[in-house]
């Protein structure tokens, strides 16, 4: 079926404002900081074969994992036996393709007059679904079973509302089931949400009509990509990067590789030089592997060019099975973030070498997340606070990075210090920014963070941050920013630097420092403009030594 521009763009308008709509309802219905502050999660809908059509929310990556989840749906509930009504969940990295076990996948059939011409779909962070520590992310695991329980793809919903026996099993392996289950039916209605409105279009346009619209979308969106790569010189470029250590073994780092081969219209991203497997949690799932180097390709070509599975349709992929971004089960996932970025962060540093108009210095390093387990929170109950760490975008050959950020995504889902303050027994004593954390270069990084809390009652901390020995580094004569540091009662006799990945009970009155770098420098740093070194140290993102050695600034 041929559709015309005008009602083509019509009903992706539409399907956007839908989409869009699905992630209003999930962050505004969403009972922990993680989901409705934080936003770690998404909403959107994939067509009846599974591909993903539109993603509502801030964490991109999330889209192409949608396919994968429905195809497990499937695997265990063929489309004959789903009903109109229906909702499947699921948490298990190695059949629906979440990132990590927190990560909950909600399916939802879309009926229109009794054939499903559609899926919305959903994934959220979830503040604990048991395993080693609270956050359900602990620096111990060694197999994907410490990570939580794991939910093969069930039916949660159904037109007479909650399969109470499932939603038994999951309170009864989480230490806040009111907040996980609370979350996790805030996902069901906006996927229901979606059902609804995605039914009412096919009512006034017609599903045929809808469902050419949907195709129409993909494939102009592979046409694009394809008609961007037609640009560029054929040929192949590598880049690497290193995480500190896999948690296990920490006398060595985990190596990141990716050779990009471009031959006419077509990319190949191959990882084969990337390291096994780690023992430790540092492993990222295929699927959110190949999804943030797609994002890589996006930012590397045209960041108009919308996420969905048509960018899938022009980029091939060697990743070879057991390696830390295509690990085998039982692996254990659960620090998958900081890996995935770097793997973001090659792809780009790779494909800028096609298209060095697009080039763009690295983001901090310094991502990953702080879960804290206490047994009596504000409300008297036990409490999990799960907050994301940001820090900075890299400098382009344009402008300075953007400070306090989230690499790969690039928005902000810091919890603010009031909702901290309210919810958990913990007083926010510093959020700053940190004076000459940011690379230097003609276009400096983005200025890198502080954040110290100081504990008021006992607890588990748990740190899952990167970039303590492995650091970015800056572009075209740019340098890199310093490392990121995790440091206990700071300024004080007892002051201890702890490791990257680190669990321990900590006593009431500690003190937590977390220092987040900034991003890489773009260009010799000698040609930034005087004006704007003397902006920087009246700002206080520069020390007047700094700019000295760095720019040769002289007052």
């Amino acid at each position: 079926m041929t559709l015309d521009p005008i009602t083509t763009e019509v009903i992706i308008s539409r399907i956007r404002e839908t989409t869009a709509a699905m992630a209003h309802a999930l962050f505004h219905s969403g009972y922990s900081p993680i989901l409705r502050e934080s936003q770690d999660g998404t909403a959107g809908l994939c067509d009846a074969m599974g591909r993903v059509i539109m993603v509502g929310g801030g964490l991109q990556y999330h889209s192409l994992l949608y396919t994968r989840a429905v195809e497990s749906v499937l695997a265990r509930y063929p489309a004959s036996a789903m009903h109109d009504g229906d909702s499947f969940i699921s948490n298990d990295p190695y059949k629906a393709g979440n990132s990590h076990v927190p990560d909950i996948v909600v399916i939802t059939p879309v009926f229109h007059r009794g054939e499903i011409t559609a899926y919305g779909a959903s994934v959220a962070h979830k503040a604990d679904v048991g395993g080693l520590v609270p956050g359900s992310s602990g620096a111990a695991a060694r197999e994907i079973f410490h990570d939580g329980v794991l939910i093969p793809p069930v039916r949660y919903w159904t037109k007479n509302g909650v399969n109470r026996e499932v939603e038994a099993i999951l309170r009864n392996n989480s230490r806040v089931p009111e907040v996980v289950v609370g979350d996790l039916r805030g996902q069901v209605g906006s996927t229901r949400l979606g059902a609804e409105r995605l039914c009412a279009l096919c009512n006034e346009y017609g599903a045929e009509t809808v469902r050419a619209a949907m195709a129409s979308l993909l494939e102009r969106t592979a046409v694009r990509v394809r008609a961007e790569f037609a640009r560029w010189p054929d040929g192949e470029h590598c880049a690497q990067a290193m995480l500190d250590h896999d948690g296990a073994d920490r006398s060595k780092p985990v190596r990141i590789k990716v050779n990009a081969r471009k031959q006419g219209d077509r990319l190949t991203l191959d990882f084969s030089e990337t390291d096994k497997q780690a023992k430790g949690p540092v492993n990222t799932p295929r699927p959110t592997a190949q999804a943030v180097s797609l994002l890589a390709v996006i930012a590397a070509c045209d960041p108009t060019i919308p996420m969905n599975s048509g960018v899938l349709d022009a980029v091939d992929f060697i990743m070879p099975e057991g390696s830390v971004v295509s690990p085998q089960f039982p692996a254990t996932v659960n620090h998958y973030f900081p890996t995935s970025h770097i793997v973001y962060t090659c792809v780009l540093a790779a494909l800028g070498k096609f298209n060095p108009a697009r080039a763009v210095a690295p983001a901090g390093f310094g991502t990953g997340a702080i879960a804290i387990g206490y047994s009596k929170g504000r409300a008297g109950k036990p409490t999990v606070q799960y907050e994301l760490m940001v820090t900075a975008l890299g400098g382009t050959s344009s402008h300075d990075g953007t400070a306090i950020v989230l690499p790969m995504n690039h928005f902000t889902p810091g919890t603010p210090v009031e909702i901290i303050e309210t919810e958990y027994p913990i007083m926010v004593r510093r959020y700053d920014i940190w004076r000459d954390s940011a690379g230097a270069g003609r276009y400096r990084g983005g200025i890198g963070n502080v954040r110290e809390y100081q504990l008021l009652v006992d607890c588990i901390l748990t740190a899952r941050t990167s970039n303590h020995r492995q650091g970015a580094w800056g572009l075209n004569g740019g340098e890199g920013p310093p490392l990121s540091r995790t440091v206990i009662n700071p300024d004080t006799p007892h002051a201890e630097e702890l490791d990257c990945l680190e669990t321990r009970l900590a006593p009431a009155g500690t003190v937590l420092r977390l220092e987040q770098t900034g991003g890489g420098g773009y260009g010799n740093p000698f040609e930034r403009v005087r004006a704007l070194v003397q902006n920087d140290i009246e700002d206080g993102y520069v020390s007047a030594e700094a700019a000295r050695v760095r720019y040769n600034y002289k007052a």
